[in-house]
């Protein structure tokens, strides 16, 4: 056979993953995932593209569009919780299929609302589908990576939200003027339902989740050539994982089990600092900015530079991350306490400025790419999606709480280098938490995958 099976025709799934030359077969699943996280990504910040101009066309006061923007959130917690469940269940690929087609409908169908009460319910209801995708995208790309290029495939895959969240406002500009605001929505709904019909024909289900449940034997034997073109399997193939446990039923309990007790709770806290920060300073940067005496247009720019900022910084740490693992994800938080503290300083040249914008987004949108990436790392592929899923749904406290305490702040009238100054401190409780997860993955959990990698096939589940 191959160097990957046994003499007694066993299969290593999890050799076989991380041992892979990446082709054809890895990058079709990439492709297929970038494009779920771009939709995702366009959906989720859709309706606040289209916010001026549904306000103008229903007559609803500015201020009610903050129930229709929480109303969305709320779904999108809700369904990070459901779609866990879900893609531990039926698995990875029907989970995606289910909350691209399901929130590509609804999103489309939100061209046809009229009332601010039904937006509001709309957008509650789609969040559920936009928070369900991209928790079972990571898993599967998580668990189809080599571990040595594992972190780095989840950045990637992560930098296509970043590209849909930033790439509404071009979308909007270009086709509200002519189309109405109903046309963000139809864009909205069509690509991710045309890319879930996509994911149903091509896109393959996790080998490892597959293995990890005792599941369709000939399916595994399906994929594991792909995997490894030339290695013979058949209907008699035994299929092992080295590194799991064997499967169980997920109870909410499981998140904090073992060395997850410390894990889950700093994984948890990181997600809310930085979200937090992060979300204050997308949400009001240019408003600030405004207040710091840049002209509007300069402002604007600022908020660009942000996301593309956050883009390139995403990019910059995911092969540091591959190697070192949250404790190079810990340092974009450290640099951005200085950076985010510093925008505030009266006085301060404009080119100085921005390019400190800049950097304040490649630290905090780009640590938020970091967490995505290793957050996977810490639980079992039987319910990998349920753990990630459950930590993108309590980081949207801090995405709410984020934009809701920075009008609080402004409407304190506050000066401008305090404001700043409480917006780079979650940064702190942010690197404090990373550095520590780092620590914990590197004692208990880094040790225990190398333990397993190297335990004799007999004593593998």
């Amino acid at each position: 056979m191959n160097d990957i099976t046994t003499r007694s025709g066993v299969v290593n799934i999890t050799d076989l993953v991380d041992n892979q030359k990446l082709g054809k077969f890895f990058w079709n699943i990439m492709a297929l995932c970038l494009l779920v996280s771009l939709g995702d990504g366009y959906d989720y910040t859709a309706m606040a593209f289209a916010a001026p101009a549904v306000i103008k066309d229903m007559h609803i006061e500015r201020g009610a569009m903050g129930w229709v923007f929480g109303a969305g959130i709320v779904g999108i917690m809700l369904g990070s919780i459901v779609f866990g469940y879900v893609g531990d269940w039926l698995g990875r690929k029907r989970a995606i299929v289910i909350g691209c087609l399901y929130f590509g409908v609804l999103t489309f169908l939100t061209m046809f609302v009229r009332s601010l009460d039904g937006l509001l319910w709309m957008r509650f209801i789609a969040g559920i589908g936009i928070g369900g995708a991209v928790p079972n995208a990571i898993a599967l790309i998580n668990e189809y990576s080599p571990r040595r290029y594992r972190a780095t495939m989840v950045t990637v895959m992560f930098v296509g939200f970043l590209l849909g969240t930033g790439g509404g406002g071009y979308v909007a500009a270009g086709l509200v003027p002519s189309f109405g605001w109903q046309s963000v929505f139809f864009i909205g709904g069509v690509v991710p339902f045309l890319t879930g019909i996509a994911c149903i024909f091509a896109l393959p289900e996790s080998i490892r989740f597959l293995a990890s449940q005792n599941r369709d034997h000939a399916q595994i034997v399906a994929l594991a050539p792909r995997l490894q073109p030339g290695l013979v399997v058949d209907a008699n193939t035994k299929f092992v994982l080295t590194e799991e446990p064997r499967p169980q039923r997920f109870n909410f309990r499981l998140l904090f089990s073992d060395d997850r007790r410390i894990a889950t709770p700093l994984l948890w806290i990181l997600y809310i600092a930085n979200s937090l920060a992060l979300f204050f300073l997308s949400s009001w940067m240019p408003v600030l900015l405004e207040g710091a005496g840049l002209p509007p247009g300069h402002a604007a720019l600022a908020g660009s530079l942000f996301s593309i900022g956050g883009i390139l910084g995403s990019l910059a740490i995911m092969r540091f991350t591959d190697r070192y693992g949250a404790i190079a994800v810990a340092l974009l938080p450290l640099l951005g306490i200085p950076v985010v503290g510093a925008l505030g300083m009266p006085g301060i040249a404009e080119v100085l400025l921005l390019a400190a914008v800049f950097i304040a987004g490649a630290c905090t949108a780009g640590a938020q790419s970091g967490i995505h990436s290793v957050a996977g790392m810490f639980y079992p592929v039987s319910y990998r999606a349920n753990g990630v899923g459950w930590a993108l749904s309590v980081a949207k406290v801090g995405s709410i709480a984020g934009p809701v305490i920075g009008g609080m702040l402004l409407s304190a009238h506050l000066p401008l280098p305090q404001l700043f100054l409480i917006a780079a401190t979650p940064l702190v409780v942010a690197f404090v938490s990373c550095a520590f997860l780092g620590w914990v993955y590197l004692a208990r959990f880094a040790k225990q995958e190398d333990a397993a990698l190297n335990a004799p096939a007999g004593s593998m589940h």
